[in-house]
C-alpha cells in the first residue's frame, strides 16, 4: 500500500486489535428483498454468479484427454500424457505439464503447473496434485484456490476428502485481490492458519491455531473460529460488533447474533452491553411472504442508573420548562415494525408504527437513527390508469426537546381520491379530487416566539384542542386554445364544497384565537378564469429565445368562515414564482383562497445549441375585487406577512442556469413591492463531475412576528465530497447560521471504498449545536464521531461515540 494509508493503517489496527474475536467469528445477513444495483466497482456491482448447475454430476459423464504426447501402458493399464495436457470430466477440467492416469488404481498424479477447474467455475493452481480420475479426492501441494466469489486460499499442503471436505495444512485465507504489480506482496488482510477445514457440505469454514494480519502485520491470535463458506449470503451466527461511548450510557458494545429462521424469515438478537445502565435487548425479526414483507425490531432495557440523565433537567436552565431529557426513568424500550403487500396489481396496503417510551431513548442509545419525530401510519392505496385512492391513519410522536405528546394528533382517517376523466367534457380536461380528514388533540398547541428560544406569550393558535373533521370534494375543468397567431388561450373552472365538523375542547387562552364552540359549517367557493401565454421564438448564432408574456385572471366569491375554524393543513405559505399561478396559492384544504385576482408574470428562456440553458420568470399577483384572503388572518396567523396581504403583491422571481449536465444553479426571490427590500431568497447550486460533487444551498426569510418568528432566519448549506482515487474520498459540510452568527452544524469525513476489492472504512465526525434532542441548553455543543470497518465475507466493524461540550453564551457567536 502506498502512503497515503498510513492514517488509516494506524486506526484500522488499533479497531481491529480489540473488535478482530467477536468479527471473526462473523455470519453474513443479507436483505430478503433483493438490493438495489450496486454503483460501485468491484464485487458490489458485478452480475451474481449462476450457480443453478453447481453440484450436479452427470452419471454418464467420460474422461476425454488431449496431450502432445500419450503413452499407453496396456499391461500396467497406465496412461501417460506429456505437453499441454488438458483432461475434461463431469464439468472439471484439469490442465498441467505432465499427467499419469493409473486405470486400476483409479488415480490421477498430475505433475508441473497444474490447475483444475471445477463445475462451480474454482480454480486450484498446484505443482502436483494427486486424485482419484472422478476428482473427488485426493492431495494437493502446494495449492492456491480462487473461488467464484473471488476469495483466496493458499497452503503448503491440501486434501480432498467425500467431494465434499477440503483441509489445507499451513494456510492461509482472504477476500483481497493479489497486487498486480508485485504479487508476492501480503495482500490488505488476512488469516494464516495451522490448518484451514472447508467444509463445503456445512457452507462454512473452520480455522485452528489462527493469526489475523492486517497490511503484513499480525493484529490478533485465535486459537479457533469459524466463519461461512464465501458463497453465503445468509448464515446463522455471530455478526460483526459494534461499539459506542456516551457520557450517561458509557461504554457499550452491541454483538448482534443471526438466525437463520427459513428462506423467507430470520432474526437478529444483539445485546447492547453498556457500562452505566447495564444490558439493552435489541431484536429484529423479518418475514418475507409471496405478496409483500414486515419486519418488527424491538429494544428494551431496565436502566441501573438513571439518575445519571437528571443533569438534563433542573432549575437554572435557560430553557427552563422545556423537556429535555428522560429523567430518573427505569425502564425504556422502543418498538417498531413496517410492512408493505400487495393485494393486486393495482392495491396495496401497509404500515409503519413506532412505539416510544420517551421521545430521547432514540437518541441515547443510537436505535435505528434520529430524527425531529417518529410517525406511525396504516395506509391503503390503489392505482389506475387515471386515478388513484389513498386512506391512511397518522400518530406523531415529536422528539424535540419543544414537543409535547398531548398536542399531537390523532390523524384518522385521511382519505384522498383523485380522478381525471379519459374522454374531453366540452372540449377540455375534467379532474375530481376527493378529501376526508379527521382528526384529535388532547391540548391545544400555540406558537412562541421560535428563534431565541425566549418564553413570551401566545401568539398564534396551530392545533386547537378537541375534534376537528372535514369533507372536500373538487371538480375542476380545463380547455387549452392556440389561434393562428400562436396566442394560448386557457380558460378553466373550478367548484369546491366543503362540510366541516369542530367541536374545540375549552382552554382559557382559546378565546383570543377561536370560538369553542361545537359547530357544522358548510362552505363552498367556485371560480372561473382565463390564462392567456404569448410565446415568442427567436433563433440566433447558435442560440433559441423564448419571450412569453403570461396574464392569468380569477373571478370568484370571498372566502367566508375566516378565523372561525380550525386551520391543520393550510398552515405553510409560502409566495413565490413557483406559486404564482396558482389558482389556490394555499398549501391545504382548510382554507381556500377567494377574491377576484389577477396574477401576471413574463418569461424568458436561452438555449444554445450545445444543450446549454437558462431562464428567467419575474411577476407580480393583484387583489382586484372582493375580500382578499390572505389580509383576514385565522387561528394559525396565516396570511400577513406573506407579500399577498395588500392589493398589490411583493414582486417574485425564479432564475434557473443549467450550462451542462454537470453544473446547475436555481434561485427563488421576493421582493418588497414597494422599496423592493428583500423578503425571501433561495439559491441552490449542484456540481456533479468526475470525481467531484457538491451542492450550495442559502436560504433567507423576513421576520413573521404572527408566526413566532420575530427575527430574519438566514443560513448557509454546503457540502462536497472529492474522489482523491477510485477508491478514496474525502468530504465535509457545514451550516452557518445568521442568527446565532455561528456554524451550528459541521460534518467531516473520509472513506476508503472496497480497497483490493475486499476492504472498505468509513469515518465522519459531526458537531452540532443545540440538536433539539439531547443537548441540555442551546449553548451545548454535541460531538459525534463514527467509524466502520468492513470486511468482505467476514462482516462489519462500527465504532460511535458522543460526547457533549458547554460553551460560554457569552462567545457563542465565536465558536
Amino acid at each position: 500500500m502506498t502512503a497515503r494509508f498510513a492514517l488509516f493503517r494506524a486506526v484500522a489496527t488499533a479497531l481491529l486489535a480489540v473488535a478482530v474475536i467477536a468479527l471473526a467469528s462473523s455470519a453474513q445477513a443479507q436483505s430478503l428483498v433483493p438490493p438495489k444495483p450496486a454503483s460501485m466497482k468491484g464485487y458490489g456491482g458485478q452480475k451474481p454468479i449462476d450457480t443453478s448447475n453447481v453440484g450436479k454430476r452427470d452419471p454418464n459423464a467420460r474422461m476425454l484427454m488431449e496431450a502432445k504426447e500419450l503413452v499407453y501402458d496396456y499391461d500396467k493399464e497406465i496412461v501417460t500424457a506429456v505437453g499441454g495436457v488438458d483432461i475434461y470430466y463431469d464439468g472439471r477440467t484439469l490442465q498441467s505439464e505432465r499427467v499419469r492416469y493409473d486405470q486400476k488404481a483409479n488415480r490421477v498424479l498430475a505433475i508441473g503447473k497444474v490447475k483444475l477447474t471445477e463445475r462451480n467455475g474454482d480454480v486450484i493452481y498446484a505443482d502436483q496434485m494427486d486424485v482419484t480420475d472422478n476428482f473427488r479426492d485426493g492431495f494437493v501441494e502446494p495449492l492456491r484456490l480462487e473461488t467464484t466469489q473471488r476469495t483466496h486460499f493458499a497452503a503448503a499442503k491440501g486434501r480432498r476428502e467425500n467431494g465434499e471436505v477440503m483441509i489445507f495444512d499451513r494456510a492461509a485465507y482472504t477476500a483481497c485481490e493479489p497486487c498486480r504489480d508485485n504479487p508476492s506482496k501480503p495482500p490488505l488482510w488476512q488469516i494464516k492458519s495451522k490448518r484451514i477445514i472447508w467444509r463445503q457440505d456445512e457452507k462454512m469454514i473452520y480455522y485452528e491455531d489462527a493469526t489475523f494480519e492486517l497490511f503484513g502485520q499480525p493484529i490478533a491470535w485465535l486459537p479457533f473460529f469459524s466463519s461461512p463458506d464465501p458463497s453465503v449470503k445468509r448464515k446463522t451466527g455471530v455478526l460483526g460488533p459494534s461499539f459506542m461511548k456516551s457520557s450517561d450510557v458509557g461504554y457499550g458494545i452491541e454483538t448482534p447474533y443471526y438466525w437463520v429462521l427459513s428462506p423467507s424469515s430470520d432474526l437478529t438478537l444483539a445485546p447492547l452491553v453498556t457500562q452505566h445502565q447495564g444490558v439493552m435487548l435489541k431484536g429484529e425479526y423479518r418475514q418475507k411472504l409471496i405478496d409483500g414483507a414486515y419486519e418488527i425490531r424491538a429494544a428494551g432495557i431496565h436502566q441501573l442508573n438513571s439518575d445519571r440523565f437528571n443533569d438534563k433537567v433542573g432549575p437554572g436552565r435557560n430553557d427552563e420548562g422545556l423537556t429535555v431529557g428522560p429523567g430518573n426513568r427505569d425502564n425504556r424500550w422502543a418498538l417498531t415494525t413496517k410492512g408493505d403487500f400487495d393485494i393486486n396489481e393495482r392495491w396495496s396496503w401497509g404500515w409503519d408504527i413506532n412505539l416510544l417510551s420517551d421521545k430521547w431513548v432514540r437518541g441515547d442509545y443510537d436505535l435505528w437513527g434520529t430524527g425531529p419525530e417518529a410517525v406511525s401510519t396504516l395506509y391503503l392505496q390503489g392505482q389506475g390508469d387515471r386515478s388513484f385512492f389513498e386512506a391512511r391513519a397518522y400518530r406523531f410522536y415529536g422528539l424535540t426537546r419543544y414537543d409535547r405528546q398531548d398536542r399531537q394528533p390523532w390523524v384518522a382517517p385521511v382519505v384522498d381520491y383523485d380522478y381525471t376523466f379519459e374522454d374531453p367534457v366540452g372540449g377540455g380536461e375534467l379532474s375530481l379530487d376527493f378529501n376526508a380528514t379527521n382528526l384529535y388533540r388532547e391540548e391545544s398547541d400555540y406558537a412562541r416566539e421560535r428563534t431565541r428560544f425566549r418564553p413570551r406569550p401566545d401568539n398564534a393558535l396551530v392545533g386547537a384542542a378537541g375534534t376537528y373533521s372535514r369533507l372536500s370534494g373538487d371538480i375542476d375543468w380545463r380547455r387549452r386554445f392556440v389561434d393562428p397567431i400562436g396566442q394560448v388561450w386557457t380558460p378553466f373552472a373550478f367548484a369546491r364544497g366543503d362540510l366541516i365538523y369542530t367541536k374545540p375542547d375549552y382552554d382559557s387562552s382559546m378565546p383570543a384565537f377561536l370560538r369553542n364552540e361545537q359547530d357544522l359549517v358548510a362552505r363552498g367557493m367556485a371560480g372561473v378564469g382565463l390564462e392567456y401565454r404569448y410565446p415568442f421564438i427567436a433563433v440566433a448564432q447558435g442560440f433559441t429565445h423564448q419571450i412569453e408574456p403570461i396574464g392569468q385572471l380569477i373571478l370568484r366569491p370571498n372566502e367566508t368562515h375566516v378565523g372561525k375554524l380550525p386551520n391543520e393543513d393550510a398552515q405553510s405559505l409560502l409566495f413565490d414564482d413557483t406559486t404564482l399561478f396558482s389558482w389556490n396559492k394555499f398549501s391545504g384544504y382548510d382554507r381556500i383562497e377567494g377574491g377576484s385576482r389577477a396574477n401576471v408574470g413574463g418569461q424568458y428562456t436561452v438555449t444554445a445549441d450545445s444543450g446549454a440553458s437558462a431562464s428567467v420568470l419575474v411577476g407580480q399577483s393583484f387583489a382586484l375585487f372582493g375580500q382578499n384572503s390572505f389580509d383576514k388572518i385565522d387561528p394559525t396567523q396565516i396570511g400577513p406577512d406573506s407579500g399577498l396581504d395588500t392589493k398589490r403583491s411583493d414582486y417574485v422571481g425564479g432564475f434557473t442556469f443549467v450550462p451542462n449536465s454537470f453544473f446547475s444553479i436555481a434561485s427563488h426571490l421576493r421582493l418588497d413591492e414597494k422599496g423592493f427590500d428583500l423578503r425571501m431568497a433561495e439559491v441552490e447550486g449542484r456540481a456533479q463531475f468526475d470525481r467531484f460533487q457538491a451542492n450550495l444551498m442559502y436560504g433567507r426569510y423576513d421576520k413573521a412576528a404572527l408566526q413566532g418568528y420575530d427575527d430574519i432566519r438566514e443560513g448557509v448549506l454546503g457540502g462536497a465530497r472529492v474522489f482523491v482515487t477510485e477508491d478514496l474520498y474525502v468530504e465535509g459540510g457545514a451550516r452557518y447560521n445568521f442568527d446565532r452568527d455561528a456554524f451550528d452544524r459541521t460534518q467531516v469525513g473520509f472513506g476508503l471504498n472496497d480497497i483490493a476489492q475486499c476492504l472498505s472504512f468509513n469515518f465522519t465526525y459531526i458537531r452540532e449545536i443545540d440538536t433539539s434532542s439531547d443537548t441540555v441548553r442551546v449553548s451545548d455543543v454535541n460531538n459525534k464521531f463514527l467509524v466502520k470497518l468492513d470486511f468482505r465475507t467476514l462482516g462489519s466493524v462500527g465504532l460511535s461515540r458522543n460526547s457533549r461540550s458547554s460553551v460560554n453564551p457569552d462567545t457563542f457567536g465565536s465558536n
